[in-house]
């Protein structure tokens, strides 16, 4: 894959850095991102100077991704409908009974293409990560698969390991071309949010178990985030959601 082509690629995964604290951090973050080849950084209410000297001195000649990053102070949910697809990262992982942080590996999610046209990658302070209401804003948790004893890693680590699998996947694709399958649009956030309402309105007139119903949406949410779903999809799954409705009146 040519340089241009590569970039081209690359120009769809943000990096989304939430009330990062510590310049050493950002300067990394920047470097890391400039070995890869991505440009596009979004600071969420930073709380370091940017004009830190000690940033340039980590940053070196990826100074200029700091310099041209967006800088949002009112939150995350700002950011929420210009991404179809969010995808919060965390060290700590949930369970069968922790439906909100069930999270897949970068490998799980990058397998064989970027799952859509236009991906924030959101991490968050460095010592307590995503809060759960921010981790409700995302449409899926990656997580990276560290050893038990210590799985907090450093930001620019975690940044490294994943954008690696991006980058993999993505020069594989070049290879294999006339291989893949031909492109649908992806489904965008509402569309997806359109789905998940139409399914809760469902199991409430079927009087669903009430104490459930929490769980039963959660469980929906994060099957149609861990799958890549298209416009054409969602529009169809309606379609039959609306059908049942019918005919259960």
């Amino acid at each position: 894959m040519n340089d241009r082509s590569m970039e081209k690629e690359n120009s769809r995964v943000s990096i989304i850095l939430v009330e990062t604290s510590k310049v050493q951090n950002i300067g990394s973050i920047a470097r890391v991102m400039m070995n890869f080849g991505f440009t596009k950084l979004i600071l969420i209410n930073p709380k370091v100077n940017l004009a830190d000297p000690e940033i340039e001195i980590v940053a070196r000649k990826a100074i200029h991704i700091i310099e041209q990053a967006e800088v949002i102070i009112s939150g995350l949910s700002e950011l929420r409908n210009k991404f179809p697809l969010l995808v919060g990262t965390t060290a700590r992982v949930g369970s069968d009974y922790n439906l909100n942080r069930v999270a897949i590996t970068p490998e799980e999610l990058f397998t064989d293409d970027l799952p859509i046209e236009k991906v924030g990658l959101v991490f968050g302070r460095e010592q307590h990560g995503l809060t759960n209401n921010e981790i409700d804003l995302c449409d899926l948790v990656l997580t990276i698969p560290s050893h038990s004893t210590y799985p907090v890693m450093n930001l620019s680590h975690a940044l490294a390991i994943i954008l690696y699998e991006i980058r993999k996947i993505v020069k594989l694709n070049e290879s294999t071309q006339s291989l893949r399958k031909p492109k649908h649009r992806g489904a965008n956030y509402n569309e997806r949010e359109q789905l998940k309402k139409y399914f809760n309105q469902l199991i409430m007139k079927i009087n669903y178990h009430p104490e459930k119903l929490k769980v039963a949406n959660q469980a929906f949410s994060n099957i149609l985030s861990r799958g890549y779903i298209t416009g054409r999809e969602v529009t169809t799954l309606m379609g039959v959601l609306k059908w049942i409705e019918l005919q259960l009146k």
